[in-house]
């Protein structure tokens, strides 16, 4: 079973700090726009931390972004932005946030703790995705510069006891911090209560440690615990079977394709999939998400033609292999665009969350767009359990848990105890 504890966290003072101006969203999908606007925020904003701006006159080791990170973290711990707790304490978090179809808002209630990282193998807490060796050698010069884990793992908890109702229970009083700011898809409301009571904390930790964890979002930063070997990792665990979950599409664009969508609709149709032309993006899209139940749905366009692409799931197929991204992967891009894994990597294929960029993109001449519709949570935990990794960009679980509301020092040697 996993390991859960709580721990002494480094928060901002709320007294001097506006928590909504020094939040950043995670590395990997702070783009260089939003950096830049993040930068203009607060000087204390975790984005310096997170993913900070190289310069021309950078001397890795001794002048770059991860030293920069280090003494900005050390400058607004002397200066008091950055406060270390006085005791142990686990987090309760509450996450509002819209709907990104419109269809009203969502709570996603959780609490950051520390979680032991445990090697894959032991199957305590699973991964759903492959890595990558850039972004693991990232997080874990961050890491080593400065000693503090920023951004957490967000991790779905499956186990006998729903802990819903004990996060519910410390929510009865006015939170310890709170924060309104604009996210993905509009406005999102951050609440947070620091809890010690032994009472609520005990119980709470002990239904965490029984069952398994899901890696929703951060399995590099997870590769990172693993490699640095750290005794401890920040994490906000949220019960699995929460109706709040959203996981977004990440479409496919070449900007420079060998084949027209036509022909790819021609090659697909003579493989066994139905294919039908569309007047407009829309209705295809419509068409896909009504198929999307029980068929493999594809949206196909460029400049000149849209067309939608399905065949029903077949029952040999489970795990990673049922998945929309799968198909796409092994049936279009490898067999009929001839762009097997490694030259995906590489860049041959983009990826993109928002739609209308996708569509955009594949508008150019040239190029070519798959729009898809988002992986279901269930298939993600088959995976998991299955023990396979699905495609790179397969989920993006929305929103994202923001860096700067928690965070951990790497040196934890026992529950709730920092390394002097």
């Amino acid at each position: 079973m996993p390991t859960v504890s709580p721990f002494p966290a480094l928060r901002y003072d709320p007294r001097r700090i506006e928590l909504a101006a020094v939040l950043a969203p995670p590395y990997d999908v702070i783009g260089p726009e939003l950096q830049e606007r993040l930068y203009s925020r607060a000087l204390q904003n975790m984005v310096r931390v997170e993913l900070g701006k190289d310069y021309p006159d950078d001397l890795p080791g001794e002048r770059d972004r991860y030293t920069r990170a280090r003494d900005h973290l050390r400058t607004w711990r002397e200066q008091g932005f950055l406060l270390r707790e006085g005791s142990p304490a686990i987090y309760v978090h509450e996450h509002l946030y819209p709907d990104p179809q419109g269809g009203g808002a969502h709570r996603r209630l959780g609490v950051f703790v520390a979680v032991q990282p445990a090697a894959h193998e032991r199957r305590l807490i699973l991964r759903h995705e492959l890595t990558l060796d850039g972004p693991k050698e990232d997080r874990l010069r961050l890491l080593r510069a400065t000693g503090v884990q920023a951004s957490p793992l967000l991790l779905l908890h499956d186990g006998p006891v729903d802990v819903g109702a004990a996060l519910e229970a410390a929510t009865d009083r006015p939170p310890g911090a709170e924060a309104e700011l604009r996210g993905e898809y509009g406005r999102e409301h951050h609440r947070l209560w620091p809890v010690t009571d032994p009472d609520l904390v005990g119980p709470i930790c002990d239904a965490l440690s029984a069952g398994r964890m899901f890696i929703a979002d951060g399995h590099h930063r997870y590769e990172t615990a693993l490699a640095l070997r750290l005794p401890w990792a920040l994490a906000l665990v949220t019960p699995l079977r929460s109706v709040d979950h959203v996981i977004l599409a990440t479409h496919r664009v070449l900007d420079q394709s060998p084949l027209a969508a036509d022909q790819v609709l021609t090659a697909l149709s003579g493989s066994g999939w139905e294919v039908a032309t569309w007047d407009d993006v829309q209705s295809a899209q419509l068409r896909a998400r009504e198929l999307g139940p029980d068929h493999h749905a594809l949206v196909v366009l460029d400049s000149e033609a849209v067309g939608t692409a399905s065949r029903r799931r077949q029952e040999s197929e489970h795990g990673a292999a049922q998945l929309d991204v799968s198909v796409l992967n092994r049936e279009v891009l490898e067999t009929i665009l001839g762009i097997g894994p490694e030259a995906a990597a590489a860049g041959r294929v983009r990826h993109t969350r928002d739609p209308e960029e996708a569509i955009a993109a594949g508008r150019r001449r040239g190029s070519l767009s798959f729009l898809l519709n988002p992986t279901p949570l269930q298939a993600v935990v088959d995976a998991s359990l299955a023990g396979e990794v699905l495609p790179q960009k397969s989920t993006y679980f929305y929103p994202k848990v923001p860096s700067g509301l928690v965070l951990m020092e790497t040196e934890m040697v026992g529950p709730g105890s920092p390394r002097k």
